[in-house]
């Protein structure tokens, strides 16, 4: 039993290994690897103000806020919508150090993105320093 509590201590008080390897980003060069972050979020569907999704002619676009990451540089975003079964692909559009665009690929109202819950699910990765 001590022992197990020793090997226990010892894991807790370890720090977590992980690893992460950006090759290279969009406008700038990668920082050192100590300042790699990888960032994830949902922006929901029935988010207000900037963060809503809004009507674009016969397309829908949303803002998502990345300022709670920390970037310094545009970080490497991906990003997809989960909803109902209605929901329309999307694209990742102008992303910028604290934020980025998301417009529907297919034509879509944002009444339609509310109604079926269009959650966009996202990840970046880049630079904190």
């Amino acid at each position: 039993m001590k022992l197990f509590c020793c090997l226990f201590t010892a894991m807790l008080l370890s720090p977590a290994v992980s690893e992460l390897k950006i090759l290279n980003l969009p406008k700038s060069q990668p920082g050192a690897s100590s300042c790699a972050l990888t960032c994830s979020g949902v922006s929901t569907h029935d988010e207000s103000g900037d963060y809503e999704w809004r009507d674009y002619f016969d397309k829908t676009y949303k803002q998502v806020d990345l300022s709670g990451c920390g970037f310094v540089s545009e970080p490497v975003v991906t990003a997809t919508v989960r909803g109902d079964l209605h929901c329309p692909s999307i694209i990742v559009r102008d992303v910028k150090k604290d934020i980025f665009y998301t417009q529907t690929v297919q034509d879509a109202t944002r009444d339609n993105m509310r109604l079926y819950e269009c959650d966009v699910f996202w990840s970046a990765n880049g630079f904190t320093c």
